[in-house]
């Protein structure tokens, strides 16, 4: 599946490893076994981030999802990236970005507005891509600004 240069870079760029460099990873598994959501994130992250080496998608996307299933929207923000990314399926990357978007997250309502622009996943739909874009450019996220002039004001209108 080729998927829009734009969106993957863009997504590379927003998500981040909360983890510091010398966490107790054994701490860090403790508390994300007993619910900790945010040591979950955590936890995902460290897998997520890891040397190429130490790197483990799955159990990447397994810690991403159980927190992300809490509700905590930096947790859908990075497993839907990581659905991406790897190639693993964009309809569940939408689901979990929209679940993001919907809590507030600006870098997640400019994503989900590049999803609808592209139909990454979804159906193209220019009036929920140009919804979200603005809701995220209300929250002062300006590539949101820049996609949607580029995306909508320069012929490319799909």
């Amino acid at each position: 599946m080729l998927l829009n240069r734009h969106f993957v870079w863009c997504l590379m760029l927003l998500s981040s490893s909360l983890l510091a460099a010398n966490a107790d990873l054994t701490a860090l598994r403790t508390q994300a076994e007993a619910g900790d959501a945010y040591a979950q994130l955590n936890l995902g992250a460290a897998y997520d981030h890891a040397p190429a080496t130490e790197r483990d998608i799955k159990q990447a996307l397994h810690w991403y999802q159980l927190a992300a299933e809490q509700g905590l929207a930096e947790a859908q923000f990075n497993l839907a990236h990581l659905l991406v990314a790897e190639e693993i399926s964009a309809s569940a990357a939408a689901e979990w970005m929209h679940k993001a978007a919907e809590q507030g997250m600006a870098d997640a309502q400019y994503l989900l507005g590049v999803i609808y622009a592209e139909g990454l996943g979804v159906e193209m739909d220019d009036a929920k891509a140009k919804l979200w874009l603005q809701r995220a450019i209300a929250k002062g996220q300006g590539d949101a600004a820049q996609f949607l002039a580029d995306h909508y004001h320069q012929g490319e209108t799909k």
